[in-house]
């Protein structure tokens, strides 16, 4: 009686672990799934770089148009000069004027301007920070030899610049154009006329 018992518990188990074994083996096992690195892999790296790259392209472009502009060049304008006090407006605007020979890049954030000083060039190393396109030339207690320590905030765009400047205690605005050397070459070749009055011609006097 036990034995049958027994044999009949072992069947029922049998009949009972049958649809388990069929599910086990119609579902794939984890060899078959595909592997991770089979996988289609992301194109976010790849598009960053090229973004970048596209970038730095940018800003070597936009530093070589930025030499070119200034090269050869004469900022031309006015600055003003902070005052606590009243001030005539005909002194409020006070003609300026800076002659470029050359501006080139040397490293980095740093530039070398070229300025002609009465016919003197002076080499001077500033420092150019950008803007997204725009250049601005940032001096912060810059000593100039014979001149004295200023500090600038110049912004350049197009054909004008505009900024800030500061020498020692006093400071204000500064303006203006940028003659540039393609302009001042085709001032030369084409100088403007002096304008003429239209002479006025004597009516003739009719003789009879």
């Amino acid at each position: 009686m036990k034995q049958r018992t027994t044999l009949s518990t072992i069947l029922l188990a049998a009949f009972t672990a049958l649809p388990l074994m069929a599910q086990d083996a119609d579902t794939p096992k984890s060899a078959d799934a595909p592997k991770s690195a089979d996988a289609p892999k992301t194109s976010e790296p790849a598009t960053a770089e090229k973004t970048e790259d596209a970038a730095d392209e940018a800003r070597v472009a936009a530093e070589a148009a930025f030499s070119e502009l200034l090269s050869g060049a004469t900022l031309v304008g006015n600055f003003t000069t902070d005052s606590d006090q009243p001030v005539d407006p005909s002194q409020l605007l006070r003609p300026d004027r800076y002659e470029l020979a050359t501006v080139n890049k040397v490293k980095d954030d740093f530039w070398l301007f070229v300025y002609v000083h009465k016919g003197v060039p002076i080499p001077l190393s500033m420092k150019v920070l950008w803007a997204g396109k725009t250049p601005v030339l940032t001096l912060d207690e810059f000593t100039i030899a014979g001149m004295g320590t200023f500090s600038a905030r110049l912004m350049f765009h197009g054909d004008r610049y505009a900024g800030t400047w500061q020498h020692g205690k006093v400071g204000g605005l500064m303006f203006g154009k940028i003659e540039t050397a393609r302009f001042k070459k085709d001032r030369l070749a084409n100088p403007k006329r002096k304008a003429t009055l239209p002479t006025q011609s004597e009516p003739e006097i009719k003789q009879e």
